[in-house]
């Protein structure tokens, strides 16, 4: 009986973990469409919503292709209760710095055009404030391509 107990107790436990989960992302991708989104105009956005909750003392890397002749807007968002000196960099696959915006005064809108077709790593690095309470919260990045000047729409 006891173990009926516990497994019906664990199952419970798990069910409102995964419920507490998908409500996070959701208001994670709430808040890339409706906060970061428009920060990409003029640009056209990509169509991929790259959100997540993070925490203090976390970093996060995103692998994404980028096109020559294209010109792109990456643009960063997180929430008030995150760090403002959030660190984004821009590494080739030899982790070769592209892009720091540490170098930049931690902008989080960066528009740029590479020289050839490249995979990049898009590497987020949230400080540790090393308070006693960790704080987390929403982050966003996504990317927009400038459209072309004939149609106001995405080259192909």
């Amino acid at each position: 009986m006891k173990s009926i107990i516990r497994y019906a107790a664990a199952f419970v436990l798990l069910f409102f973990l995964s419920v507490t989960t998908v409500n996070t992302q959701q208001q994670c991708l709430s808040f890339a469409r409706g906060i970061v989104r428009p920060m990409l105009s003029p640009y056209i956005h990509d169509g991929n919503y790259t959100a997540t909750f993070i925490e203090e003392g976390e970093s996060a890397d995103l692998h994404k292709t980028f096109f020559k002749g294209e010109k792109y807007r990456l643009v960063f968002a997180a929430v008030d209760a995150l760090p403002k000196n959030v660190r984004i960099r821009l590494l080739d696959e030899n982790n070769a710095i592209f892009f720091d915006n540490a170098e930049h005064d931690y902008v989080y809108v960066w528009d740029f055009e590479l020289e050839a077709t490249e995979r990049l790593i898009v590497r987020i690095n949230i400080p540790d404030s090393n308070e006693t309470t960790i704080r987390g919260g929403c982050m966003a990045v996504l990317f927009g391509i400038e459209p072309a000047e004939e149609t106001g729409r995405r080259r192909r």
